[in-house]
């Protein structure tokens, strides 16, 4: 879910509200909707593993995952059958051609690269891997790769049939803190909306935290108030009618 809201005392916007992205989507992902909605300013990307000042188009911060943790994904989503890459830059990687790559690539406007070695190469600088799969199956894999990952890297869903890893510690919650912290706004005076475990952290450390009515259940359960789907406008009756 892209939305973050953050409220501010500071007149930024006429109403006084901070209003940026939190997004799984790396920068260039997100810049159509960056555009849309007139944002330049600090957003989060890569699930929280990375903010950028969207007016320079700069990293403000960012984490990365090892490189044996990146590997161990991209071995474990082999064995299984699934289409994975990770991010290098604005870019993405995998393996060997596939529909659910290339889809996502032009869907996104990234660029793509096929390496038929990913898996035995050495990687820095990468903010996330991503499985995309059959969104049925998500349930099953979910806990699967926390399992097996776990104290190795954070596994969260997203997007439906979207399986996200992280290093540990990186969330939207985490980088919605920072943002905070760097802005000078008090944790009550935050909001925040999402729809699914990604945005979970963010979510719960949100002074607000909601969660659209055709989110994940686990999201409704820590949220403080659920508002319409995201297709009925639940943003806009949010910001309308708990934020302004």
């Amino acid at each position: 879910m892209f939305p973050v809201v953050i409220n501010s005392k500071a007149p930024r916007q006429r109403a006084g509200v901070y209003v940026t992205l939190a997004t799984g989507r790396g920068f260039l992902g997100a810049s159509k909707v960056q555009r849309e909605l007139g944002i330049k300013r600090l957003t989060i990307n890569y699930g929280g593993a990375m903010i950028v000042d969207a007016a320079t188009e700069q990293p403000f911060m960012v984490t990365e995952l090892e490189s044996r943790v990146v590997t161990d994904i991209l071995d474990l989503a082999e064995g299984l059958g699934l289409h994975a890459h990770l991010y290098q830059g604005d870019g993405i990687v995998y393996e060997r051609e596939h529909p659910y790559g290339s889809m996502y690539a032009e869907h996104l406007g990234l660029p793509a690269r096929i390496e038929p070695e990913v898996r035995r190469m050495v990687w820095q600088n990468v903010p996330k891997v991503l499985i995309i799969t059959e969104q049925e199956r998500v349930p099953y894999l979910l806990p699967y790769f926390t399992r097996l990952l776990a104290g190795r890297c954070a596994v969260s869903a997203s997007s439906p049939g979207f399986i996200e890893f992280n290093k540990i510690g990186a969330s939207k919650g985490s980088a919605l803190r920072l943002l905070s912290e760097h802005l000078g706004i008090e944790r009550r005076f935050t909001a925040a909306i999402g729809d699914n475990t990604l945005d979970s952290e963010m979510i719960e450390w949100a002074g607000l935290g909601a969660c659209v009515a055709n989110g994940s259940s686990e999201v409704k359960k820590i949220a403080d108030v659920t508002v319409p789907a995201c297709e009925d406008d639940g943003v806009a009756y949010f910001i309308e009618n708990y934020i302004l």
